[in-house]
This record gives C-alpha cells, structure tokens and sequence, in this order.
C-alpha cells in the first residue's frame, strides 16, 4: 500500500537531542519507504542563513540526502526557517515547494502549507511575516555577518 509521510513544526536545535534522535529514527525506518515525504516548515528552530555550517544541521542534511536516494523529499519554508536557501536544500536532497502547494495525493488534490499565513489576527506578525518574505529584508539580513544574525535571531527567540 502506498504512503506518504508529512512532517512539521519540529524545531530542531542542537540543545534539544532528544527531538533529534526521533527524527533520525523515522528518516532511517520509515521514511526511506514512503512514496514521498514532506517538510512543512519549522524544521529548525531558527535558520540564520546556509552559511551557518555546523556539525548539527550538517548531520540534519545528510540523514535527509539519505532518504532523497529513496524517495522524494520536499519543503516548505516555515516562520522560524524562512531562511534555508537552495545551497542546505540540495545539500540534503529536498526540493523546495511554494509556499502553498496543491498536489495531486493518491487521486486528491491536497493543499499544503505551513499554515502561518493563515494566523490573520496576529497584525504584527502578518508585518514582519511580509516584510521577511518580500524581496529586500532577506538580501539585507543575509548579507550582514552571521554572528550579528545570530545575536538577531537569539533576541527574537527571547521575544517570541
């Protein structure tokens, strides 16, 4: 019987392994057998730019690369992984998908999406959800250095 797996919401960090020794369980047992499995964004805790090369999302991507040699991997760019660009993509074999997308599963057409566009209410982080999508804010916060990105997200983690 076919299947598909969808994953969400796992906001990985390195101070939380026990998060990550699930994911690793699933990528290695469950996943390799699917027909598909998507990541629907928050992946990450916070995502600071590709550059930001550690021995933690390198360990992340490698164990996605492992089961894109099985299956197709996709993504969704999340609120706190805004910032994960083709370079860590292809790195662990993911293709990145809009930020809504209808596909066709097994027969239904299925809308996926993160789903934070849909938090109306919240006025301020519909601004800065704008803001941090559009055109410049991301070329601007990616060009400064990544220890100043990092205090950027340490400080709004602490707000959040």
């Amino acid at each position: 019987m076919p299947f598909t797996y969808f994953i969400a919401d796992l906001h990985l960090s390195a101070d939380r392994p026990d998060i990550t020794r699930c994911l690793m369980q699933f990528l290695q047992t469950d996943a390799i057998n699917a027909d598909a499995l998507y990541v629907l964004g928050d992946l990450f805790e916070v995502w600071i730019g590709d550059d930001n090369v550690t021995p933690f999302n390198t360990e992340i991507a490698n164990a996605f690369k492992a089961v894109s040699a099985h299956c197709p991997v996709y993504f969704i760019h999340g609120n706190r992984d805004f910032a994960i660009r083709d370079k860590w993509l292809n790195k662990a074999g993911m293709t990145l998908l809009n930020e809504q997308e209808v596909i066709d599963l097994y027969g239904t057409p299925t809308l996926l999406t993160h789903g934070d566009e849909l938090c109306t209410k919240d006025v301020a982080y519909q601004k800065f959800r704008k803001k941090s999508r559009g055109w410049w804010w991301p070329r601007l916060m990616l060009a400064l250095p990544l220890w100043y990105r990092q205090r950027v997200a340490n400080n709004g983690r602490a707000q959040s």
